[in-house]
């Protein structure tokens, strides 16, 4: 049978019940494809951005991939992106919506361009990736 990584990530997200998220982002390996031709396959790369999340990060095994979760609050999710965190950019940017609340996703995109156009933030073409202007 075949893995379905974005069913597994949708199974873990449910199975969250004290957590109603407002995004969950899966990105990495998985989503860019390069996952399924790897042995042993990689975990599943999850942001979770929740009022009630417990912020940090957690590591569980599901149907047999394991699920490396990033669990942020809204505020803190806002923060990181005021600071340019370059994981969580490009996840917004790259990755897939596992979960999509168009309010608050609105919210971070404008936070996300206002540090574009504030210059903190810059496309690097030869790894095509947003990285913060002062590491090119």
């Amino acid at each position: 049978m075949a893995i379905n990584p974005w069913d597994i990530a949708s199974e873990y997200v449910n199975s969250l019940n004290e957590l109603k998220p407002l995004l969950v982002i899966m990105y990495g390996l998985w989503v860019t494809g390069e996952a399924f031709l790897m042995e042993p396959k990689p975990p599943i790369d999850l942001i979770i951005i929740a009022d009630n999340a417990p912020v940090g990060f957690r590591e569980e095994s599901m149907n047999g991939l394991r699920i490396k979760a990033r669990f942020l609050t809204p505020e803190s999710s806002l923060s990181m992106v005021k600071q340019c965190d370059e994981e969580l950019i490009n996840a917004v940017y790259s990755g897939t919506f596992v979960v999509k609340d168009e309010e608050f996703y609105k919210r971070l995109e404008d936070a996300l361009n206002e540090q574009i156009r504030e210059g903190k933030l810059t496309w690097d073409s030869k790894r095509g990736l947003w990285v913060k202007a002062s590491s090119i």
